[in-house]
């Protein structure tokens, strides 16, 4: 589907926001072919005014295909699929396309569809789609108009809107005196009193397209004609059934989400009126060739291809959002950070555990408290759950059994869970013995799983003398010739480790991991 203006935007609600108004310049590269699939259009909820500035190209409206140059402009009412394409490799059009939503930017009768005032009057016979030819006169004088609207829009200065809705109102009654000259020709070819059917179908259908219950026969009703008249008007006019076009207008929606939200495939369902999330899955796949999570990937890398942000700017926001406990965007940027492709352990070192250790040296600091460190531990477990299968080393034939466990009279599990994470991921068998572990629990588990290490984790200064008791009464069992005991924690060093006659201290959860796997070997 072209991206050369987007249908809407959207906040994190799927909410429209204001003022709803986008600005592009294209070269059409995609060349025309009769074979061209629906998807391909583009479906906008609001109008859009489309000037050809240079080349010639093909200009698809719904069903209907035509020949465009310099100078031909178009207006196309909310709810007409449209799209521009190349006659060849070497014949291209570039098009400057202005979207805006109507009922912000306009008032009373120049906002009202039903009116014969509306847009300033440029849909004549409330056709939805409008045409002129500029003469190089008229095409500078709207080219102009259109860089005060992108003047006003890019720097927001003192009461931008205004003057943006000043700028709009000069440039409908520019355009609509072109359109009104005697020679000006319509593109599509329907008697003028169908049109008006026809458009208000398409504008309903557009406002409804969230009701899962919407149907031809409602809007028919709605119409005051029968579902069989409107099923032919429709069919005659867009070139397809009713039914699909309710679904190409679902799916631009479900792509405009996808570009601007990170709502959920079940709130995308919902907002756009369709069954479900497999029926979605599966409509979207076969439209688009793509599933929704490749769309969104993709079109997030195509648009902002010129901002693209480096490898240390987006491990730099996983840093960020984790210790602000973003679950949703901490998982979008780990996946955005794999599709950028950054190594999975510099995503883990310098952005999930980057994060959790500068908010474990705010929490030692009482800068933040408890609830903010579980949040962070949440949003660190989802990151670590999609790195977790690239992490894996390709040979992860058993290497040995570890148990594991934060000792008696603490808690915190977080460095825990990284530790064992990493462990599995290098091919080691991991016993997770949970927190607050006494020391017998820990020999008990080693005996009777028959492990070779025991990994003993505090965070507290106040539980650190359990590790020794753990060493203590490993010796006491017979067993510490057989085991090997690693300690490890942010108050833990290398020091209290051959204090307490342990035999692996590390500073991290992959060094854990490495240090782990050789200790099974010896």
């Amino acid at each position: 589907m072209p991206q050369d203006a987007e249908s809407t935007l959207h906040n994190e609600n799927g909410t429209s926001k204001k003022p709803a108004l986008f600005q592009n310049t294209s070269v059409c590269d995609c060349v025309y072919s009769p074979e061209l699939s629906y998807s391909q259009l583009r479906v906008n909820e609001f109008v859009e005014i489309t000037l050809v500035t240079e080349g010639n190209g093909i200009h698809r409206i719904l069903n209907s295909t035509s020949e465009c140059r310099a100078g031909d402009l178009y207006i196309i009412s909310g709810g007409v699929s449209h799209g521009y394409f190349a006659k060849s490799a070497t014949e291209r059009p570039t098009v400057l396309s202005l979207c805006f939503d109507e009922k912000f930017w306009l008032e009373g009768i120049w906002s009202d569809f039903d009116s014969p005032h509306f847009c300033y009057g440029v849909f004549k016979n409330k056709a939805p789609v409008s045409y002129a030819v500029l003469n190089s006169q008229a095409l500078n004088e709207v080219k102009n108009i259109y860089r005060l609207i992108e003047n006003e829009v890019t720097h927001k200065k003192l009461e931008w809107e205004e003057a943006v809705r000043a700028y709009l109102t000069l440039l409908l009654i520019t355009v609509g005196r072109y359109i009104s000259m005697e020679d000006t020709v319509q593109p599509i070819h329907i008697h003028p009193k169908d049109w008006v059917t026809v458009s208000a179908a398409m504008r309903e259908a557009l406002e409804r397209c969230g009701d899962g219950n919407m149907t031809l026969e409602s809007i028919a009703a709605s119409l005051y004609v029968s579902k069989s008249h409107l099923s032919r008007l429709f069919q005659k006019a867009v070139g397809e059934s009713f039914l699909d076009y309710v679904r190409s207008i679902r799916i631009s929606r479900a792509c405009s989400l996808l570009r601007n939200t990170s709502l959920t495939n079940q709130e995308i369902v919902n907002k756009c009126g369709m069954k479900d999330v497999p029926t979605f899955y599966r409509t979207f796949k076969a439209t688009m060739g793509m599933t929704p999570y490749q769309y969104r990937i993709s079109n997030r890398i195509f648009k902002n291809r010129k901002n693209v942000k480096s490898g240390t700017e987006i491990l730099s926001d996983i840093s960020e959002n984790l210790q602000s406990g973003k679950i949703k965007e901490v998982e979008s940027l780990v996946k955005d950070a794999l599709s950028s492709s950054i190594p999975p352990a510099r995503i883990l070192n310098d952005g999930l555990l980057s994060g959790m250790n500068l908010l474990g040296e705010k929490f030692k600091n009482n800068e933040v408290y408890v609830s903010q460190v579980l949040a962070a531990a949440r949003a660190m477990n989802t990151g670590m759950a999609i790195l977790k299968p690239y992490l894996a080393e390709k040979d992860t034939a058993y290497k040995g059994r570890v148990c594991i466990g934060t000792v008696e009279g603490d808690l915190h599990d977080i460095g825990k869970n990284l530790v064992k994470m990493m462990m599995e991921c290098k091919g080691l068998e991991v016993i997770d013995l949970g927190t607050d572990v006494s020391p017998e629990a820990f020999v008990n588990a080693a005996i009777e799983k028959n492990c070779r290490i025991i990994c003993c984790s505090a965070l507290l200064t106040t539980t650190m003398d359990v590790m020794e008791e753990v060493v203590k009464c490993a010796e006491k069992a017979g067993i510490r010739d057989k085991v090997k005991i690693m300690v490890g924690g942010a108050p833990v060093t290398q020091e209290f480790c051959d204090k307490i006659g342990a035999d692996c201290y590390t500073s991290d959860a992959a060094s854990a991991a490495d240090a782990a796997v050789e200790l099974c070997k010896v």
